[in-house]
């Protein structure tokens, strides 16, 4: 009977420690530059944040860095990409996505789009991939294609190493808001 016990008031400490926890994304912008959030709403089981350069708003703006969260997701990261970028190619179709990966837990694709239906031409990164509480969408979007094409081993490197953090205490936080965020 006392194991039973010990038992339930271990497991129920650590059911606790779930509703306390938290889970971010790092992700490091280049250095010597700055960027703002532009956006951030949660909403239920999804978030979903928007990063500029300094200066530059949510409306208006040259580059971006976007995440989106879900929460208790069932697709793969391939499954999730498939959709997404499904859904972008029809809104856009002047450039096709080409994987550079694909698998249960990451996926990358980049393209670059011509103007259409008063959407600016743009390429992009974007990575679907696996997190301890669901999915996560990281997105870099320049309008400049030249600028894309100068950067674009360095922004590859900046959204394949973007990390999440995970903590247990609310008190271990990553503190520096501008290189993370709460999912």
């Amino acid at each position: 009977m006392k194991k039973v016990l010990l038992f339930s008031i271990i497991f129920s400490f650590f059911i606790s420690l779930a509703a306390i926890a938290y889970e971010t994304i790092i992700i490091d912008f280049p250095k010597k530059t700055k960027w703002d959030v532009a956006f951030y709403r949660n909403i239920g089981t999804e978030a979903i944040l928007q990063y500029v350069p300094n200066g530059e708003s949510y409306n208006k703006w040259t580059q971006t860095v976007i995440v989106h969260s879900y929460k208790d997701y069932t697709y793969s990261a391939g499954q999730l990409s498939d959709i997404l970028t499904a859904q972008l190619q029809r809104q856009n179709p002047t450039g096709r996505y080409s994987y550079l990966v694909y698998s249960s837990v990451d996926a990358i694709a980049v393209r670059s789009t011509n103007s259409y239906n008063k959407i600016p031409a743009q390429s992009e990164i974007f990575r679907t991939t696996k997190a301890a509480e669901g999915l996560m969408t990281i997105q870099y979007i320049d309008r400049n294609k030249t600028r894309f094409k100068e950067n674009y081993s360095m922004w590859l490197k900046i959204i394949r190493d973007a990390r999440t953090y995970n903590s247990y205490w609310r008190d271990n936080r990553i503190l520096n808001k501008s290189e993370s965020y709460e999912l």
